[in-house]
């Protein structure tokens, strides 16, 4: 008998960071229909922001315990011509540039792995699905 493959989630910074905050989504979180991946961006974004024990601790558990997903070459170039076309269509200044590159790199990681991205910050997301497809679960 042969089992079928397990779809696949990449989770945001922003689902993270509002659960350790407030267990928003714990019960989501443990429901999940899919094969957690955790994308280097992410961790970093963590890593960054991480003061509290429990912070720095949740960073430990995600890179021990799943399987981390990294841009490559392509997804770095790809996404600054993505930066430039939101950028050039929104208005965005250099601020919001910087802070949508990381988003763009998580979404074209999830892309080539097949995999649902799933935010709470669907507005940006939003943004970059209307230039690139990817599988996009907003909560």
């Amino acid at each position: 008998m042969t089992s079928r493959p397990r779809k696949l989630a990449v989770i945001d910074t922003s689902v993270y960071v509002d659960n350790g905050r407030s267990a928003r989504f714990e019960a989501e979180l443990l429901a999940l229909p899919f094969l957690v991946r955790v994308s280097a961006v992410v961790v970093a974004e963590l890593a960054r922001g991480a003061r509290s024990r429990e912070a720095k601790q949740l960073v430990k558990h995600l890179v021990r315990n799943v399987s981390v997903v990294a841009p490559n070459d392509w997804d770095w170039v790809r996404s600054g011509e993505i930066v430039r076309t939101l950028a050039d269509g929104h208005g965005f200044e250099i601020n919001k540039q910087h802070e949508l590159h990381f988003d763009v790199l998580i979404a074209l990681t999830a892309r080539r792995i097949g995999a649902h991205l799933i935010t709470c910050n669907a507005a940006d997301f939003r943004a970059i699905r209307d230039i690139v497809a990817f599988k996009l679960t907003c909560w």
